[in-house]
């Protein structure tokens, strides 16, 4: 008689960058128990980046930001039916991947008997390892996200880790960004730079007149196409870019996750700062141009080849801070428009060498 299948519960809930970091955990996971059966509870809103993934039999959307912000009866309801469903599954494994209070405490309402976590030094909140009975080795500072996420699996024994980051979209998401360029030919004709000026926090935000002078000089002196991308509340931006341009660019369509994958894979070039849009084309292996200030592209940058991280470091950068405690932006304003400019023409070379030696 053949065991039962092992029963496996990522959690990782947000954000798009963090969600793409823990990609190859879900790939390795996977490759040393081809057999176990793989969820991963996320945040409702991001849910589009795993819904296909090969990888997992089922993906458990959440609404937490939604309920502690509706704390009301039907609120209490659905949780209600997310602890009950969680206790259902039977987990025989929890891997938090957060390190946050609240998924250690959804670690611990499965009643797993392994719930693997963070040592309490590389949990975001200490207090999270108190919920996780398994304690991957203490990670000390200055490694990628992704190796500290790979870490957790030291918990079951060795592994060989799986550097990969699938983002699987269905047809009918891709047909949306076939469709845009069949209505903009022009844009085709030569490679397209994509920019997309957003970012989560208002202290990763670079100029819009560095990126609208940037976007000129791609055109003009790189024979670049240049693409605005942007996300919720965000169109505003890539607007004013357009009207401080000299050269002409196209601004994407409005898109959802899936979607803005489709019209990412169109891209030869991508600039902007530490945001989705930036992880996403670099799990895709677009090149890559991001100027970085209170985040450490070391950290939470591209974990593969074929980008370029600028920044300028003062004694406060790196400060992981939603605002400048300072009231400046200037570990932002230090990157000029000369250096993305350069750096852009040495990853193009760059590049082009890559795929001539293929």
């Amino acid at each position: 008689m053949s065991a039962p299948k092992q029963n496996f519960l990522i959690v990782k809930l947000s954000s798009i960058g963090d969600i793409v970091h823990a990609l190859p955990f879900l790939r390795t996971l996977r490759k040393h128990h081809p057999k176990a059966h793989i969820s991963w509870m996320i945040e409702e809103r991001f849910h589009e980046l795993i819904k296909h993934n090969p990888d997992l039999d089922e993906v458990l959307p959440v609404r937490i930001k939604h309920w502690r912000k509706n704390i009301n009866a039907d609120s209490w309801r659905e949780i209600s039916k997310t602890r009950q469903l969680l206790k259902d599954r039977k987990f025989d494994w929890t891997f938090d991947l957060q390190g946050l209070i609240k998924t250690g405490v959804i670690a611990r309402m499965t009643g797993a008997p392994n719930r693997a976590g963070f040592h309490r030094n590389n949990c975001r909140e200490k207090m999270n390892a108190w919920f996780n009975n398994r304690h991957s080795k203490y990670v000390p500072p200055g490694g990628h996200v992704t190796d500290l996420c790979l870490s957790q699996l030291s918990v079951m024994g060795n592994f060989l880790a799986q550097a990969e980051f699938p983002l699987t979209i269905l047809a009918e998401d891709e047909q949306v960004a076939k469709t845009f360029m069949q209505e903009n030919p022009e844009l085709k004709t030569k490679p397209v730079a994509g920019i997309n000026p957003g970012a989560g926090f208002p202290t990763k935000l670079w100029s819009l007149e560095r990126y609208a002078e940037l976007a000129d000089r791609l055109v003009s002196e790189m024979g670049f196409n240049i693409l605005l991308t942007w996300g919720p509340g965000e169109e505003d931006m890539v607007r004013e870019i357009a009207s401080m341009m000299k050269q002409k660019s196209w601004t994407a369509p409005a898109t959802t996750i899936a979607q803005s994958i489709g019209l990412y894979k169109k891209l030869s070039l991508f600039v902007g700062s530490d945001s989705g849009p930036f992880h996403l084309c670099a799990a895709l292996g677009v090149p890559t141009v991001s100027v970085w200030g209170p985040t450490h592209p070391d950290r939470n940058g591209a974990y593969t080849k074929n980008h370029r991280a600028l920044y300028h470091e003062l004694p406060c950068s790196f400060c992981w801070k939603r605002q400048c405690p300072l009231g400046t932006l200037e570990c932002m304003d230090k990157v000029t428009v000369q250096n993305v400019f350069d750096a852009t023409k040495i990853l193009a070379s760059e590049h082009i060498k890559m795929l001539a030696s293929t």
